[in-house]
């Protein structure tokens, strides 16, 4: 069961703690079975059909248990899909709790598993987590608040803003929007609720009025946020330049363009941060039946899985360490070329230069990447509108940050290579690259294929699937099949992007087209 989303926190005891235990079971039976007036649940499973919905058959486990003069209880919903139906996926919510007379310790996670990796789930808080936080008295966790709704900043409140924010014992992630400066917006504060309400727990939502935005931006520059832009400022990390990637950005354009997607995006980034936290130690009590039997099985199972993971990681990490050395390489040969000229100061004031009018280092996910091609590597790269497409799934998933900047830097190598064979370079791209040029893409099966297997090629399922658009001076109707193409993960599934091209740079454009920029599933081969 893959955990999507985890909110943690710590409150204060009632006077006799058991009663904490059996207050958060109560909230717990009545969302459970989805009856306000249902008696709490006794230990043991309870079994729900459903004759109506998605969901078939929903399974209520409640276990309490008392160790060392504390008490605590594990409870957990499962709901079981409807055989054929659209999304099916298996949902488990579970609350852990553990109260010992001085503070209450509470956990709600929520987890799916399902065959289809491409099903694209909605992830949020479940009604459960706000029935329990307003039972509660103070919960926090660490130093931060856990609050049920957004809070709306005025410019006299943007000094105590910032200092929270640049605090490094804030254990939350702040989603921060700034009101739309020069159009009306009527979604904004239904948009703003819409996220706060559904990352209750793991992240605190705050709204800023003009006047507020004027005077953040006024003390922290680019770090602040503008526009009808949003930015969620991740914990532990620094205000500063330096770590301004990590504050992740999305403009007001495509805040306003996405409206669901952009919520989408937003609660499963700060949900994903949630599901990497440790399960507190308190919960230890309950990690075991009560004879203390364990599934191995199960255990084995989840072993074999991570030592997978791990190898897939290390494969990734040998690889950018490589790709960094040979670069690092590069600039040592360049600054010393500059040395020789008496030219040493370029390289160091280059490292400093305003970045605001050039190409970006990084981005925040493929729908960033490819609207940067767009603007910035235009003049060797044609990426026309209608070639991304379903993004929605990869730009919320965990590895959204990861897989934009991958496609960036694929895209930004296609340009290069269209520069270069400009300037009378030979080869194609595949030899371009493992010549170990400047931007060069690593020249790996695993990373490039410049055509599809004969299987691929001769089924006409398969080249309608790789059939895109392009400029009718490269092909006449603008269409063409495009078998070369950058693998941006060899791990992901079936929702692992894919850039497919074509190199038109012995052409009349002098330019490379792409035509696909999007999920595998959506060009399948054999093996899908």
């Amino acid at each position: 069961m893959s955990v999507l989303y985890r909110a943690i926190w710590h409150d204060e005891s009632l006077d006799e703690p058991e009663l904490s235990v059996e207050l958060a079971l109560d909230c717990f039976s009545r969302w459970a079975l989805d009856d306000e007036g249902a008696a709490v649940l006794d230990d043991g499973q309870v079994f729900l059909d459903r004759t109506t919905g998605p969901v078939a058959r929903r399974e209520v486990t409640v276990r309490r248990v008392v160790r060392d003069g504390s008490f605590g209880a594990e409870a957990s919903v499962r709901d079981i899909p409807r055989e054929g139906a659209p999304a099916p996926a298996v949902w488990m919510t579970s609350l852990r709790i553990v109260a010992d007379g001085q503070r209450v310790t509470a956990m709600v996670e929520n987890g799916m598993e399902t065959d289809d990796p491409t099903v694209h789930i909605k992830v949020g808080r479940p009604r459960l987590v706000d029935d329990l936080l307003a039972v509660a008295r103070k919960p926090k966790l660490g130093e931060s608040p856990i609050l049920r709704a957004a809070v709306w900043i005025s410019s006299d409140e943007v000094a105590a803003l910032i200092h929270v924010l640049d605090d490094p014992a804030r254990t939350l992630p702040y989603i921060v929007f700034s009101a739309p400066a020069d159009r009306v917006d009527p979604q904004w504060m239904a948009r703003v609720d819409r996220t706060a309400r559904r990352s209750t727990g793991v992240a605190t939502v705050v709204a800023l009025d003009r006047d507020a935005v004027t005077a953040l931006r006024a003390e922290l520059g680019n770090l602040a946020v503008w526009g009808g832009a949003v930015r969620t400022y991740a914990p532990g990390q620094a205000l500063s330049p330096a770590e301004s990637w990590r504050h992740r950005y999305v403009t007001g354009e495509r805040v306003r363009v996405g409206d669901g997607a952009i919520v989408d995006r937003l609660v499963y980034g700060v949900a994903e941060l949630s599901a990497r936290r440790r399960v507190p130690d308190a919960f230890e009590s309950l990690a075991v039946d009560e004879d203390g039997r364990v599934d191995r099985a199960e255990v084995s199972r989840i072993e074999e899985h991570w030592e997978l993971e791990v190898m897939r990681e290390q494969e990734e990490r040998a690889s950018v360490e490589r790709e960094l050395a040979q670069a690092n390489g590069h600039l040592t040969r360049l600054r010393n070329l500059l040395a020789v000229h008496d030219m040493e100061d370029v390289y160091w004031t280059a490292r400093d230069a305003d970045e605001s009018d050039g190409i970006p280092d990084d981005v925040q996910d493929v729908s960033e990447a490819v609207l940067m091609a767009q603007e910035y590597l235009a003049d060797w790269v044609v990426v026309p509108e209608g070639a991304a497409r379903a993004l929605d799934g990869i730009d919320s998933a965990p590895n959204a940050y990861a897989w934009g900047n991958t496609a960036w830097r694929g895209l930004r190598a296609l340009a290069a290579y269209a520069r270069a064979r400009a300037a009378g370079g030979p080869g194609d791209f595949w030899a371009w690259c493992q010549r170990g040029e400047p931007l060069a893409w690593p020249a790996t099966t695993k990373k490039l294929s410049m055509t599809e297997s004969d299987t691929v090629q001769n089924s006409t399922k398969f080249t309608q699937s790789r059939t895109f658009r392009i400029d009718p001076e490269v092909v006449d109707g603008g269409r063409v099949v495009m078998l070369a193409h950058l693998k941006i993960s060899e791990g992901g599934g079936n929702l692992a992007p894919r850039v497919y091209f074509f190199d038109d740079t012995d052409g009349s454009t002098k330019k490379v087209h792409v035509g696909f920029v999007g999920p595998h599933y959506l060009v399948p081969n054999t093996r899908s």
